[in-house]
């Protein structure tokens, strides 16, 4: 994928914490989102919806996206996955998603695939912070 320019300047995070028992979801998706910022310094680009969840990314695609309603961590929360997917098709305020690593997209790699698809299908490019952009 072609490194951010300025009409991939503006990107929604997209953070996930398993459960929980397995992270405490108040340092995971704040570190996840420094991640994201330190990697888009270089281009310049700007975090500007945050969307995160804590539920398992192993979870039915259709039913993900309602993990963390009504939970504060530190990190503002424009909603869950399925919200960030309606708002690549409607009228979004970012050109790029930017993740800490695809695992925290989905720890299946079909769910993975068909996401980042759905998004290129929306003139939406995905960038994973700990790859080359």
């Amino acid at each position: 994928m072609a490194p951010p320019t300025a009409t991939t300047s503006r990107f929604a995070f997209y953070g996930r914490v398993s459960t929980e028992d397995a992270q405490d979801p108040s340092l995971s998706i704040p570190r996840q989102l420094a991640a994201c910022e330190r990697a888009l310094e270089p281009a310049r680009g700007e975090i500007v919806a945050s969307y995160w969840d804590v539920e398992s990314g192993r979870k039915a695609l259709a039913d993900r996206g309602h993990g963390a309603e009504a939970r504060d961590v530190g990190v503002p929360r424009d909603g869950g996955l399925q919200d960030l997917l309606a708002a690549s098709r409607n009228g979004r305020p970012f050109d790029a998603v930017i993740v800490e690593s695809i695992d925290r997209l989905s720890r299946m790699t079909a769910d993975a695939t068909r996401i980042e698809r759905q998004l290129e299908d929306r003139d939406v490019a995905l960038f994973a912070a700990d790859e080359p952009m």
